[in-house]
């Protein structure tokens, strides 16, 4: 489904526009790089409103990738308190005699 919709620009966001109309400056090399990245092919004449959903998209990756990150920080504080040594021991154990039943010896 497309949809298309008005958007009011800050004097920031103008800016962060008016920064990617340079096709050859760094900025411009970054988010080819991070647009390619996500699946993106941006070319030099590439539409303002691509540019403007391919920043989307880009802000949109970085919240995934921070929950994520989040997600992990906050197991890995709990990771002592839940994981059970002797259990994963008691699973690689069974793994083991498993695959001794299967794989001849």
């Amino acid at each position: 489904m497309t949809r298309r919709t008005t958007l009011t620009l800050t004097e920031r966001e103008e800016r962060t526009l008016a920064t990617l109309s340079d096709r050859k400056g760094a900025e411009w090399l970054l988010f080819e790089s991070l647009a390619a990245h996500l699946g993106y092919e941006l070319t030099p004449d590439a539409s303002e409103a691509t540019v403007i959903r391919v920043l989307m998209s880009i802000g949109a990756q970085v919240l995934i990738d921070e929950a994520l990150d989040q997600g992990y920080r906050q197991l890995a504080a709990v990771w002592p308190e839940i994981h059970d040594e002797a259990e994963a021991e008691e699973r690689r154990r069974r793994y083991a005699d498993e695959v001794d039943q299967v794989m001849p010896g």
